[in-house]
This record gives C-alpha cells, structure tokens and sequence, in this order.
C-alpha cells in the first residue's frame, strides 16, 4: 500500500497531507512525541499533517492526530510533542526540479539559517537535522471536510464552504470529524449564513467541543441585512479564531467577512468586496450601505461611469465543484 499521487502535492494552508520518503511506502508519522518513518497505512491520522503558516509567517505541520507540530528537539534530533507552532517548530519546502521535496528545518541554535532533514541511514527509522538533505514526497489528501479553507487573518479569521459542502446548502453536517478539523486548526467560534441551521443534536457536539455557533439566515445570492451586519461583527468580536461559512464559500461568505474588515475600520470599496467574493450588484450596494453606516461617507473605489459593468454573475456553482 502506497501513499496517494507522485509525492509532488504543492503545500497550501489548511491541507492535509502524508509526507513519504520519496518513491517509497515509508512516510512520517507522530506518535507519543516521537518522529519516525513507518510503512504507510491508509487513513492513519499519526500519518496525516496539516500544513499551516503563523501569524510570523513560519511554515509548520501539525499531526491530525497528536495536534502536535513537527519540529526539532535538543541538538539535531526530532520530534512531534509540542502543541504551540514555535520557532524550533518552523521548517520550508523546497521543490526538486524532477520531483520531491527537500525540507529544511530550525538548526540547534535556534537561527533562521536553515538545516536539511534527513535520514540517519537506511535501517533506521528516525530522522535528525544535518547537511545531506533526505528527499521526501508530499501527499495530497484528497476531499478535506472544509471545501475551499483559507485563513483571511492567520489563526484569527478563516473562511471556507459549509462542511460536506456538494452543491446545496442542506448538505452541510457537523460530526466528529469536522470538529476534529476545526480543533486542528484552532478554530473555536463559527459564524455561519447558510440558508439551512443545524439540527439541535450538531449545536450539542459544538458545544461539547466548545466550539460557539452563530447561525445568520441568508439566502443564497442575496445580502444580509444591516441588522444582520452588526449580528456578524457582534459575533465576531471578541472570540477567538472565528471561521466564516455560507454554502460554497463565496458570496454571502465574503460579504461576511467585507463586513467585519469594515468594522474594524479599514476603508474598503467596490473592487475590495469584489475581491471578497460579493458577486450582485445588491450586494455589492448593501456593502456600500454599510462603509457610509461606519465611516460616514462613501468609500467607493470605482468611478461613478463603471456603474454598469456587471460583476460576477451571481449564480449557484454545479454540484460537487
């Protein structure tokens, strides 16, 4: 059994990926804070990383199942035993021109010059930081439960689809493993504007997992209120990392999160919450609407004769893309 694709996935924030010695079925694995390469076993979660970037813009991995990053212990040894993503925890990717990856990792004295990962040789199983790189294969897992993820502000506020997302509001679901990813990555407080509300039994596992919900009605291609705005600020503010979700992600999502960056007082305009995802020209207006409620006076960046060029057609994307 092989780890899925050819090893040369690209790292983007919030995937999740096995990380193999290249052309080989041995793959990284986090358990009981050691490191080590063991043979790959499909859906292993000690096999599993997700690849995050910190406030300080540091690349790690965090196990799927430890919620531990990978990193460096004393001297040049390695480990996956530390929850918080730390300087000893900060490594980069570089690409091979004919495939695989090198990853270089924090030296022992804690600089920012860094060192290659390697094997120790070729009948042990760990892994220590020295000059001779070790190529190493990154792998895509594919379906992730959040469609889309993205951080707007790194471990503050995220955005993605509803969770199970496949082309209509009502397939969104909250179970075990959509919590689980919402505590890999932090997240303790969504606000959602899906068309559909949770049942009673998924606000209980939120709960349970203290994880706030707020639930703000909008159907899709329309705008919320400006009621609803300040439900969404008076929401966000406040809590800790917040994920942002409507069905697909785009519209309602971004005129969503348009409005907390209003709030928070940056002067946006059309071609900002058009860059957001706002996609009709009613939501493009109740934005506007809401930049004059805050600040007093209009902000618009587009000139007064592009009134009639059409935005991004406001249309419900085909299942399952």
């Amino acid at each position: 059994m092989f780890p899925p694709g050819c090893g040369n996935d690209v790292p983007v924030v919030g995937q999740i990926y096995v990380i193999s010695l290249f052309g080989t079925n041995q793959v990284l694995t986090g358990q009981g804070g050691e490191l080590s390469l063991k043979e790959y076993q499909e859906g292993h979660w000690d096999q599993m990383w997700v690849f995050h970037i910190n406030s300080d813009h540091w690349h790690g991995m965090k196990n799927r199942s430890t919620g531990c990053f990978l990193g460096r212990a004393e001297g040049n040894k390695t480990r996956c035993s530390i929850r918080d993503h730390r300087l000893w925890e900060y490594f980069s990717f570089v690409r091979h021109g004919l495939g695989g990856y090198s990853m270089m990792m924090s030296p022992h004295d804690g600089g920012r010059r860094l060192g290659l990962l390697q094997r120790i040789d070729s009948d042990d199983k760990r892994l220590t930081i020295g000059e001779a790189g070790t190529q190493f294969g990154l792998h895509l897992v594919k379906n992730p439960v959040f469609r889309r993820f993205e951080w707007v502000v790194p471990d503050r506020l995220a955005r993605s689809s509803a969770p199970y997302y496949d082309g209509e509001d009502s397939d969104e679901s909250i179970n075990e493993t959509s919590i689980e990813f919402l505590h890999n990555h932090g997240i303790h407080n969504i606000i959602s504007l899906n068309s559909v509300e949770i049942t009673p039994r998924e606000k209980g596992r939120l709960r349970a997992a203290k994880i706030s919900y707020s639930h703000i009605i909008v159907p899709e291609c329309t705008a919320p209120t400006q009621e609803q705005f300040d439900q969404i600020w008076n929401a966000y503010k406040g809590a800790l990392a917040t994920i942002v979700y409507c069905g697909y992600g785009d519209g309602r999502t971004g005129m969503a999160i348009s409005a907390i960056q209003l709030c928070e007082g940056r002067p946006l305009g059309e071609l900002d919450f058009r860059a957001n995802g706002a996609q009709c020209r009613g939501q493009i207006e109740a934005l506007n609407a809401l930049s004059e409620r805050i600040h007093g006076s209009e902000t618009h960046d587009d000139p007064p004769d592009t009134r009639d060029i059409e935005p991004r057609l406001c249309v419900a994307p085909e299942r399952g893309e």
